[in-house]
């Protein structure tokens, strides 16, 4: 309706008047392709970016007259002024998806989708997915869409399209039902829908999978009940509140028919609306939350739902939408305590598919196993609603031979499901099969597309380089860059005439003195990629972690170095003199650490505390030195009450060039897993890596020494949690490596 008064009063006013972006979108989805053109021309003086806009809606325009080199062009141009722009982004995807290049489509469509909130981003993305058979991903970005745009008939047709292959018939039909609502003439959900009645009355219906791409089990949307009868109880009910302006539950149930129709956004604006006049209304206050945290507005609905709990302590409603704010901030822990509270409540089966998902999220992989074994007991056709669960316990608990087969066939009926092919590559890679574990490592920014960045240029897939210039964009976090780094050797031998590395700041100093071959740009790995704009004439760029999938293909490819990363001499010496003012005899000085990763990175598996390193403190007579990142002062103090005498440089922790510094200047580092690792064996030295029975891919299963880092020596559990045996190794070991006064 907006639309069409927007044509109407341009058609009063005359074509000199301004237009908005959405105006020219919508003469673009009518196919009035000349008239758009006109339209791009008088966009509104405020548009936001207003020449980038136009140059990405002329690019759309091309696109739709099948221009598209012109096209391509045209969203390159807006690029190379805005690299991160979501709209270049969008149409770039347009492109390459038309051009038949599947995977490097979704990557944009996810980064474009990523950083606009718009409903065609979600849909294209949903596009893509299809494309590519993800139907899991694609049934996700499309729901998105039809609730951002409820009026998209293309979406909800793609929506049926993806329910259908899910093998969810009554979604599917809901779908192309919506779809020939908005549009009775559109051929294509017509034939859908008349495809899928033919299908259910060919077989008995199943029950639908609700598999969500993290593993977590949610409920299926309710039935979507028609537009007409949604606008029409908005009304009632709206005249509702009107008249008993007082009344909780009345905007409590306006907010509901708002998130129902897919203007979620309006029930909260309503919702607020009521608590200014009524503050301590808790009903709405709840309301208010849950709503928010559909919305993914999590910083907003924490506040209304902690308040909305200690009123309603039994609220299920309140405990899982609190519960879904903390597992979006990573907070598993406070996160599992709600859900647990949820089952002990209602002991549903769903419930207790969402405490499946919990227990793994937290390490608990055999509580969660039992109870995903006991749910396909119970309903063999949950099994495809738990797979991902189960598999992620079974690689976690070792037992990958029964992990592998079963993974190797769902990848067979779909080779784009990114979620089994990064599963599969955890098994390959701790495996040391590498060549096939890189293969499927390709596919972990699809599989987890939180922090997903794109770069204006083609994907470099291991081309001659010679002559060129190749960008290689910063990835995942410090220790993962130090570790791939160790694949800049081998790209410099390749003799490109630039090699341009973006890298987290905190690593940059030591990067760029380690490569001074390469030009290295430090940055906070945003999504604004504004450094990627100075860069002239890039033929590629690559992710730091796609570099092993060319140069490190099998055992035999990775190099025997003595470290590839260089501390500076002057902070050397300066670290060799502080340890020699706190020993001046001829101890051995020993960097420990003992934290690892967060709750989302498995930390309770690679963690022990300071005092249960005091078997090694008691070995050897050393100098012992902290290197453990973090507030650590409770940790040290413990450590002292137990006798324990460990020196502790804070400056030398928080600045990671200083740390480098103070590594070089030891004899040995012992260390769980953490950045630690990487960092001693970048140096090339030496580094005893303490590791849980089944540890992360790049620690192996079986290997003494890490492939990536010659200097380490690898302790491992022989049972899961047993630090004790490995303490004692490590122990043993430094008896028997500083048993000679010479420990250079």
């Amino acid at each position: 309706m907006l639309n069409q008064l927007l044509r109407q009063f341009s058609r009063k006013r005359g074509a000199s008047r301004d237009v908005t972006p959405t105006e020219v979108r919508d003469l673009i989805d009518r196919g009035q392709l000349d008239s758009a053109w006109t339209a791009s021309e008088r966009l509104a003086g405020a548009t936001p970016n207003r020449t980038l806009t136009q140059t990405c809606l002329r690019g759309e325009i091309e696109f739709r007259r099948h221009r598209d080199a012109e096209a391509e062009a045209l969203f390159r141009e807006a690029l190379k002024e805005a690299p991160g722009l979501p709209d270049a982004h969008y149409g770039l995807s347009l492109v390459m998806l038309a051009r038949g290049e599947r995977e490097v489509a979704l990557r944009h469509a996810t980064f474009a989708a990523n950083n606009n909130p718009e409903a065609r981003m979600s849909a294209h993305l949903g596009l893509c997915h299809i494309e590519l058979k993800s139907f899991i991903r694609a049934s996700e970005a499309l729901k998105r869409a039809t609730r951002l745009d409820p009026n998209d008939k293309s979406s909800w047709n793609n929506l049926g399209i993806a329910r259908r292959a899910l093998g969810d018939g009554e979604g599917a039909r809901l779908a192309f039902a919506r779809a020939l609502e908005l549009d009775p003439t559109f051929e294509n959900a017509k034939a859908n829908a008349a495809l899928l009645q033919a299908e259910m009355a060919q077989r008995p219906s199943a029950e639908p999978t609700a598999e969500m791409p993290d593993g977590r089990i949610d409920e299926l949307d309710a039935p979507v009940p028609q537009l007409d009868e949604i606008n029409a109880a908005i009304e009632r009910q709206e005249q509702l509140c009107i008249d008993n302006p007082d009344e909780a539950a009345a905007v409590i149930e306006l907010a509901r028919l708002y998130l129902e129709k897919g203007d979620g956004r309006s029930g909260v604006d309503a919702m607020w609306a009521f608590l200014a006049r009524q503050p301590d209304a808790i009903d709405v206050i709840a309301a208010q939350g849950r709503a928010l945290a559909q919305l993914r507005s999590f910083k907003e609905a924490q506040p209304l739902l902690e308040r909305a709990l200690e009123a309603l302590p039994d609220d299920v409603e309140v405990l899982l939408a609190l519960a879904a704010v903390h597992n979006a901030y990573d907070r598993l822990s406070e996160a599992g305590r709600l859900i647990e509270r949820v089952y002990e409540l209602q002991p549903t089966f769903h419930n207790r598919g969402r405490l499946a998902a919990s227990l793994g999220a937290r390490c608990r992989h055999e509580e969660a196993l039992a109870l995903v074994e006991q749910m396909t007991a119970e309903r063999p056709a949950s099994a495809r609603d738990t797979q991902g669960i189960r598999t992620d316990a079974l690689i976690a608990l070792g037992r990958h031979d029964e992990a592998l087969p079963e993974l190797d066939q769902l990848i067979e009926r779909n080779p784009y499901d990114a979620n089994h092919r990064f599963l599969r590559a955890s098994i390959h890679l701790l495996r040391e099969n590498f060549g096939a574990g890189w293969d499927d490592y390709a596919y972990r920014n699809v599989q987890s597309t939180r922090h997903l960045r794109m770069l204006p240029f083609p994907l470099w897939r291991g081309e001659p380089l010679e002559g060129k210039t190749i960008v290689i964009a910063a990835e995942q976090g410090l220790g993962d860059q130090v570790m791939f780094a160790s694949c800049l050797p081998d790209l410099l031998a390749m003799n490109p005439r630039r090699v341009i590395v973006e890298v987290i700041d905190r690593v940059a100093p030591t990067l760029a003195r380690s490569f001074p071959q390469c030009e290295v740009i430090a940055t906070k790995q945003d999504t604004k990629l504004e450094w990627v704009r100075d860069l002239e004439a890039v033929d590629y760029f690559a992710l730091i972690a796609d570099l092993p999938l060319v140069f490190r293909r099998q055992r035999e490819d990775f190099p025997q170095h003595r470290g590839y990363f260089v501390a500076d001499p002057a902070r050397v010496d300066h670290w060799r003199g502080r340890l020699d003012a706190v020993d001046p005899g001829a101890r051995p000085r020993i960097g420990i650490t003992w934290r690892g990763g967060t709750e989302l990175t498995r930390t309770t598996l690679r963690s022990m505390a300071l005092v249960d390193l005091k078997p090694l403190t008691q070995a050897v007579d050393a100098t012992w030195v902290n290197l453990q990142y973090g507030d650590v002062d409770a940790d040290l103090l413990a450590g002292r009450a137990a006798g324990m005498d460990v020196t502790h440089w804070p400056e030398a922790i928080k600045d990671l060039d200083e740390f480098a510094a103070l590594v070089s200047a030891l004899d040995l580092v012992v260390t769980v897993c953490n950045t630690t690792v990487h960092y001693a064996g970048a140096l090339g030295k030496e580094v005893w890596v303490m590791a849980p029975r089944i540890p992360e891919w790049r620690y192996g299963l079986t290997f003494e020494r890490m492939p990536w880092y010659p200097t380490s020596r690898m302790f491992r559990q022989p049972n899961a949690g047993d630090w004790t045996a490995v303490l004692a190794a490590v122990a043993g070991g430094l008896r028997a490596r500083f048993s000679a006064s010479d420990h250079s």
